[in-house]
C-alpha cells in the first residue's frame, strides 16, 4: 500500500513545498510515498510516478519550463483526473481532494478531506489502501522540522546538476526577489505585495544593517528606473537578472546560483524563493511597511506573517 501525491497546484516553488513535506512523511512512517511526475519536477527514468525516499534522489528538475507545451499541461491535467477516477471507483484504493475548494483541481474526483486532517490518519488509511490525494494543503511542519537536516541533503542532491559549485560568484550581495504578477490579481495575497518606495526602504536598510554594497535584483514586472537611481543614491551597485538565450543562463539556473550565493535573501513571500531559502539560508528578510524591514526565521516562516500567507 502506498501514499501517492498527484497534484498540489502552482509552478515549481509549489513542487518543492509538496516535496519537502512528502519527504517529512517518508522518513517518518514506514510507508511507501510516490509523487505524481509534473510539468517541473519529473522522474529521471521518465515513469509517471518517482518514490520520495531516504539517500535515493529518483527525481531532477526540469530547467527549461518556459518551452512547457500546451499539449503536455493538457495530458497531465487528464492523466490527474483519471488515475483519481481510478482509485475512486476501485477496491483497496482510495481517492481524496485536501485544501480549500478554489485551490483544487477543478473535476477531480474523490472524497473531501479537511485541510488539518491528522498525518497519522491519512498514514494509516495509506496501510490499508493505495491512497491518492491531490490539493492545496499537506503541510505538517512540526514533521518537517524533526527531520529538516536529512530533507535539506536529500533535496539539495536534486539540484547538483544545477549548481554551479565552481562558479565565481561572490558571496557579497543581497538577493532581491520582486514578485508581483498573480500576486496583483490575488486578494488575499494583498498583504504581500509592496509599492516601490516600501521595497527601496527596506533594501537600503537591510544593506546598511549586513554591510553589504550590491543588490541582485529578480523581478517578474517592470521596474521604473527611479527605483534603480534610488538604491545608487544609497551607493549600493545594482545589478539586474540578466538570462540571455543559452541553456546555461535560463532562468532557473540563474536564480538557484544567485541565491544559494548570496549573503541575504529579500522576497515578498514567493513560494520559489522560500522554497530554495529553505534549502540554503536560515532565515530571509520581507519588506516593511512599517519598520525597517521584517527578517523571519525559515522555521517559523509557516506561523509569520505575511510569509504564512503561501508558505502554509
Amino acid at each position: 500500500m502506498a501514499l501517492i501525491f498527484s497534484s498540489g497546484g502552482g509552478r515549481l516553488g509549489n513542487q518543492l513545498l509538496n516535496i519537502i513535506h512528502l519527504y517529512a512523511i517518508s522518513f517518518e512512517y514506514d510507508i511507501d510515498v510516490y509523487k505524481l511526475s509534473d510539468l517541473f519536477i519529473v522522474s529521471k527514468d521518465k515513469s509517471l510516478f518517482f518514490k520520495i525516499e531516504k539517500n535515493n534522489n529518483s527525481w531532477e528538475i526540469i530547467t527549461n519550463y518556459s518551452k512547457i507545451k500546451t499539449k503536455d499541461k493538457l495530458i497531465l491535467k487528464v492523466f490527474i483526473r483519471a488515475i483519481h477516477f481510478y482509485h475512486f471507483i476501485m477496491p483497496n484504493k482510495k481517492s481524496y481532494k485536501i485544501g480549500l475548494k478554489n485551490n483544487l483541481p477543478k473535476f477531480v474526483l474523490g472524497k473531501s478531506i479537511e485541510r488539518d486532517i491528522s498525518t497519522l490518519e491519512l498514514i494509516r488509511e495509506a496501510k490499508i489502501n493505495n491512497v491518492i490525494l491531490s490539493g492545496w494543503g499537506l503541510r505538517n511542519w512540526e514533521l518537517v522540522l524533526k527531520h529538516k537536516k536529512s530533507i535539506i541533503q536529500n533535496i539539495i542532491e536534486g539540484f547538483f546538476p544545477i549548481l554551479d559549485f565552481d562558479n565565481q560568484i561572490k558571496k557579497d550581495f543581497l538577493f532581491v526577489h520582486v514578485r508581483r504578477s498573480d500576486f496583483l490579481h490575488i486578494s488575499e495575497f494583498k498583504d504581500l505585495n509592496f509599492s516601490d518606495e516600501v521595497w527601496i526602504k527596506s533594501i537600503t536598510n537591510i544593506c546598511k544593517n549586513k554591510s553589504i554594497k550590491k543588490v541582485v535584483i529578480f523581478s517578474d514586472n517592470f521596474l521604473d528606473k527611479t527605483f534603480i537611481s534610488l538604491l545608487e543614491k544609497n551607493e549600493i551597485k545594482v545589478s539586474l537578472a540578466n538570462f540571455g538565450d543559452s541553456k546555461k543562463n535560463c532562468f532557473l539556473e540563474t536564480f538557484v546560483n544567485y541565491l544559494y550565493n548570496s549573503k541575504a535573501v529579500i522576497c515578498n513571500a514567493s513560494s520559489l524563493a522560500l522554497s530554495l531559502s529553505f534549502l540554503f539560508h536560515d532565515e530571509i528578510y520581507l519588506p516593511s511597511k512599517n519598520d525597517h524591514f521584517q527578517k523571519i526565521l525559515l522555521d517559523k516562516a509557516h506561523n509569520s506573517y505575511p510569509s504564512s500567507l503561501n508558505w502554509n
